[in-house]
């Protein structure tokens, strides 16, 4: 049963994570317009984001992702 819940948590992070670094890549040209600093505070937010999504990359972590039911509507939504 934990294990069942850890998959869908993983799955649902994983797809946030996914579709937020995506975001952040479509709203690349809005940060022109940033200050300095907050250009590198946001840097650091994809950085990160880059980081969580390899981390969850990991091969068991992605076996549980697969199992999870969150999983495949992500991938339905993705796709439709």
């Amino acid at each position: 049963m934990l294990t069942s819940f850890l998959a869908e948590v993983l799955a649902v992070s994983f797809g946030n994570l996914t579709l937020t670094a995506t975001m952040f890549k479509c709203a690349e040209e809005a940060s022109e317009e940033l200050s300095p600093e907050a250009k590198q505070r946001l840097a650091l937010v994809h950085t990160g984001l880059a980081m969580a999504i390899q981390a969850m990359e990991f091969d068991e972590l992605q076996q549980l992702i697969k199992q999870s039911e969150a999983s495949c509507d992500f991938e339905e939504f993705l796709a439709g």
